[in-house]
C-alpha cells in the first residue's frame, strides 16, 4: 500500500511540474487549437444538418411526384374501364334487342327460355351500371382488387352474351 501511495504522489508531482511549466504561449496555442477544433465540429454539424434537410426535401418531392404519377395512371385506367363498360353495355343492349325479337316470335314453350335469358341480360346490365357508378366515385378499396373483380364480371357478361 505504501508503494502505491508513493507512486501516485510521484505521478502527481511529475504531472504538476510538467503542466505547470507550460508557457503562456503554449497555453494560448492550446486554447486556439481547442477553439479551432470546436469551430470545425460546429461547421460539420451545420453541414450534416443542411445535408439531411436537403435529402428530406428530395424525398418529399419524390413522393409527391410519385403520388401525382399514380393518380394520373389510375385516372387513365378508370377511363379505359369506363370505355370497356360502355362497349359491354352496347353489346348487352344489342343482345337484349335480339332476345326481345326472339321472345316475340317464340312459341309458348320457348318463351320461358327467352324470358330467362332477358332477365339474365338485365341483371348483367344492372351489374355494369353498378360498376360504372363505383368507378366514377373515388374508389376507397384496393384498386387492384377492384380491377380483378371488374374483369371477372366483364368475362362473365361476355360468356352470357356468347351463350
Amino acid at each position: 500500500m505504501k508503494k502505491t501511495t508513493v507512486f501516485v504522489a510521484t505521478l502527481l508531482a511529475v504531472g504538476a511540474l510538467t503542466f505547470g511549466s507550460c508557457s503562456r504561449d503554449d497555453k494560448k496555442e492550446a486554447a486556439e487549437d481547442l477553439q479551432n477544433a470546436q469551430d470545425k465540429v460546429e461547421n460539420a454539424v451545420e453541414n450534416v444538418a443542411s445535408d439531411v434537410k436537403d435529402a428530406a426535401q428530395d424525398v418529399k418531392q419524390g413522393v409527391e411526384e410519385t403520388v401525382i404519377d399514380t393518380k394520373e395512371e389510375i385516372e387513365k385506367e378508370r377511363k379505359s374501364l369506363a370505355t370497356t363498360i360502355d362497349k359491354k353495355k352496347d353489346d348487352l343492349k344489342r343482345e337484349m334487342d335480339e332476345t326481345n325479337d326472339e321472345l316475340k316470335k317464340a312459341t309458348k314453350e320457348e318463351k320461358a327460355k327467352w324470358e330467362a335469358r332477358r332477365q339474365k341480360l338485365k341483371s348483367d346490365m344492372n351489374e355494369l351500371d353498378n360498376e360504372a357508378a363505383e368507378l366514377k366515385k373515388d374508389v376507397k378499396r384496393d384498386w387492384k382488387q377492384f380491377k380483378r373483380d371488374f374483369n371477372a364480371k366483364i368475362d362473365n357478361i361476355q360468356k352470357d352474351i356468347e351463350n
